[in-house]
């Protein structure tokens, strides 16, 4: 039987889904395994959906409008480290700072990020320029599956806590022919809610949405 791997954006690994479901991984049978992994994946792209955000830590390359106030909103957050802001002429921005507001995907420059534009038409109305501003960034967690002793994993607690509860709240339901209520499908996986998530699980959810600023 082929075995059935963790999506890039799992947020928990197979071993510490077994141990939370009481399982010994020696003696799961590899069919039983698969199920779960695909429960695992289904769980993490959920989640992602509707948070609207990527978690796993990755480089970015984005384009951007400056805001003309003092903060940059990138995509994602949280901002480990910024490789370069351009804008169209091929200069490098430097004078802004990450520290704090990097945690909610905000750039922040004291002088402010200044709009450019033309005006035209008969009420001589300003219309912005292209986004000309590209920002190379990393951002995101360390997950638990790409933790290594130099790089820890950083993903928070909560979030691998939720995706266990939903497996398992799955998993139950449909060893106990429960399934099938509702269904949610994003790209090539589809999830099935078979009962609604629990207001604990849920509130967890919320912590973790896109902010917008």
């Amino acid at each position: 039987m082929t075995e059935k791997n963790l999506r890039e954006n799992a947020l928990t690994t197979l071993e510490d889904m077994l141990e939370f479901m009481g399982m010994d991984g020696e003696d799961t049978p590899q069919a039983v395994k698969n199920n779960i992994i695909r429960l695992i994946n289904a769980a993490s792209s959920y989640i992602e959906a509707v948070t609207g955000r990527k978690f796993r830590k990755q480089r970015y390359t984005e384009k951007h409008f400056a805001s003309g106030y003092q903060e940059l909103c990138v995509d994602q957050y949280p901002v480990i480290s910024v490789e370069s802001v351009r804008d169209d002429a091929g200069n490098i921005v430097r004078d802004f700072e990450i520290t704090g507001s990097g945690e909610y995907g905000v750039l922040f420059r004291d002088q402010g990020w200044g709009i450019k534009g033309y005006r035209s038409g008969l009420a001589d109305d300003v219309h912005l320029k292209s986004r000309y501003l590209t920002v190379e960034y990393t951002a995101g967690y360390v997950l638990p599956k790409d933790a290594t002793q130099e790089e820890p994993e950083t993903l928070p607690y909560d979030l691998q806590m939720i995706v266990w509860q939903i497996v398992q709240q799955q998993w139950g339901l449909a060893k106990n022919g429960a399934n099938g209520l509702a269904a949610f499908s994003i790209s090539d996986v589809s999830w099935t809610f078979d009962k609604e998530l629990g207001a604990q699980v849920q509130d967890i959810i919320n912590c973790y949405k896109r902010t917008e600023c």
